[in-house]
């Protein structure tokens, strides 16, 4: 037997039956700023890389000697894929659970 709308009785309002799951909303990734890489120059005097935007990575020097050359002590270090969104620069997003505890 079913009811209205041909869902078995009493099922058309079960959040987990599949004809009422709802898709899953993305949003930008805030750890790579919906990039969804990690940029870093490379300082040559402190021998440490440092986390730049994707616009100054390109900017930069790609080997030590064209930095040397153009007295930078900067050069392009490493480009990594975010961790968090998986390269993706989206994550999805999970509603914070609170309970009403004024019922």
């Amino acid at each position: 037997m079913s009811c209205g709308g041909g869902y078995p009785l009493g099922a058309e309002y079960d959040p987990r039956a599949p004809w009422n799951e709802k898709e899953p909303v993305m949003v930008k990734c805030e750890a790579c700023d919906g990039k969804g890489k990690h940029w870093y120059a490379y300082d040559i005097s402190a021998n440490r890389e440092t986390e730049c935007t994707e616009t100054t990575w390109n900017i930069l020097p790609e080997t030590e000697e064209l930095a040397e050359a153009s007295r930078n002590r900067y050069m392009r270090g490493e480009v990594e894929i975010c961790e968090v969104c998986d390269g993706s620069g989206e994550i999805e997003y999970e509603e914070d659970f609170e309970p009403d505890y004024d019922d």
